[in-house]
């Protein structure tokens, strides 16, 4: 199942980049459970995963894939995000003063019946290699 749980993430990943949450929601299982890390650990389930990408659409992120490993039927996952805040004190078109937003996410995403089942993020790439029992001399 390694090769299919990837080209299921890719395609999803291609979906959220072209705004198609539409066909990123088909891929969803109805009871998808998304665990997020650090500050924010929660679980999020579809209806709140499906507002976070819609946001995320709304605030123009631009998100990279850098890494995509198959074990099983769970993908480990490593990207490059980032976007562009304008100053919102400033309503000048083309401002001088913006706020750069970079980060780096990773996670294991489950799939099941070609639909994702859980995400669980994680702080780096090494730990989410390592809740999957790979290591990366890179990481």
């Amino acid at each position: 199942m390694s090769q299919e749980g990837v080209d299921l993430l890719l395609r999803g990943y291609r979906a959220f980049v072209a705004g198609d949450l539409d066909a990123v929601a088909r891929m969803l299982d109805p009871e998808v459970e998304w665990i997020g890390v650090g500050d924010f650990v929660a679980v999020a389930d579809r209806a709140d995963v499906l507002a976070v990408l819609a946001e995320r659409l709304r605030e123009d992120y631009h998100v990279t894939v850098d890494r995509c490993i198959g074990v099983g039927d769970r993908v480990v996952v490593s990207m490059r995000f980032s976007r562009v805040a304008p100053d919102p004190t400033d309503d000048r078109p083309l401002q001088s003063r913006r706020t750069y937003l970079v980060g780096r996410y990773a996670a294991v995403v489950t799939m099941r019946d070609g639909r994702v089942v859980r995400v669980e993020e994680h702080p780096h790439l090494a730990s989410a290699l390592g809740a999957v029992g790979l290591e990366d001399e890179v990481a």
